[in-house]
């Protein structure tokens, strides 16, 4: 089974900011808040402006122990446009901008264009909404490593959301996420871990491009 990469990205972007299962030491303490490293490292992205990242993807169907991996670029200007350019083995990229998200791939010349409601976006919103709205929605506890990073346990508080359960860990003195994995409805596995953080300039990347014909919907 493949990962529907256009689906999966609408499912949980800002898992998108860093993906993979939490490893804890056995003697890690809790986080007095789960919402606070949060919103700190959020801010501090946010703060950064554009910001450049290498990522690998790693998907896992229900019932098997291995997947599949990629590798590539994401671009973000919090809290208004993420970017994942896909590398290897099967070049696409992805782009949300406020409430639009393109999918395109540059060799074929098409892509897709959308409209979504970005703020009620599991994942999305973890990055749009402020920590009182994101308390409401999910469940939230945390464990602190020896290496001081933090890593949150995530569980959707309504049947309707599309994940079951999702760990971001976070660089709280970088100031960034580092990993994020979750699990769908169907006991599929995703997995982000990110690279270091560097700054970007220029607008294009986070702009759609020309030359693609662009299909609705």
């Amino acid at each position: 089974m493949r990962p529907n990469h256009f689906g999966l990205l609408r499912a949980l972007l800002p898992a998108l900011l860093c993906l993979s299962a939490p490893t804890l030491a056995q003697d890690s303490t809790a986080t007095a808040s789960p919402w606070a490293a949060l919103e700190e490292v959020r801010h501090q992205l946010a703060r950064r402006g554009k910001t450049a990242t290498t990522f690998e993807q790693t998907f896992i169907a229900a019932g098997f122990k291995g997947g599949e991996t990629e590798t590539g670029q994401l671009t973000f200007s919090l809290p208004d446009c993420l970017r994942w350019d896909y590398a290897d083995p099967y070049p696409k990229s992805f782009l949300i901008c406020q409430d639009t998200i393109w999918y395109w791939n540059e060799t074929d010349g098409t892509g897709r264009r959308q409209e979504i409601d970005a703020r009620n976006e599991p994942g999305l919103d973890l990055l749009l909404l402020s920590v009182d709205s994101l308390a409401e929605r999910y469940t939230a506890s945390a464990e602190t490593g020896e290496d001081g990073r933090v890593t949150l346990s995530l569980e959707p508080k309504t049947e309707t959301s599309e994940i079951q359960e999702a760990w971001l860990t976070l660089d709280p003195e970088a100031g960034r996420v580092t990993r994020l994995e979750y699990r769908d409805l169907e006991g599929n596995r995703t997995a982000f871990t990110l690279g270091d953080h560097k700054p970007l300039t220029g607008r294009q990347v986070l702009s759609p491009p020309d030359g693609i014909e662009w299909e609705e919907g």
